[in-house]
């Protein structure tokens, strides 16, 4: 198998734009998350039918439904550019991954692990 070249400064670049986008999924979800309790709250302190709010609370975690599956593919995809880095000229550069998961949690950026 022919190994792939892969310029260091770009794949810097992608290990960073990976990590954004990680972080912009994860923040969507806790923001609908929050929503969720907000909508709760405010029916549960008013006087507001069950009934009437139902559709909303609804269509409001539908769409975190949706976010959830988007993060999973998210992860999927990484996966798939991991396995490309590897079989690259970049095999000991980390990307943001550790250990069995495809993404790390935690601010550590890209670095040589051997050279």
């Amino acid at each position: 198998m022919t190994m792939l070249a892969i310029d260091y400064s770009k794949a810097a670049q992608l290990a960073a734009d990976i990590r954004n986008a990680n972080v912009s999924i994860d923040d969507a979800l806790v923001g609908i998350a929050t929503l969720t309790q907000s909508m709760l709250m405010v029916c549960r302190n008013s006087d507001i039918p069950a009934a009437k709010s139902q559709a909303a609370i609804e269509e409001v975690t539908a769409g975190m439904v949706k976010l959830v599956d988007a993060r999973k593919d998210f992860v999927a995809a990484h996966k798939r550019m991991v396995v490309v880095q590897q079989r690259s000229n970049l095999h000991v550069v980390d990307f943001g991954c550790d250990g069995n998961g495809p993404i790390r949690t935690g601010g550590h950026g890209l670095h040589v692990v051997n050279g």
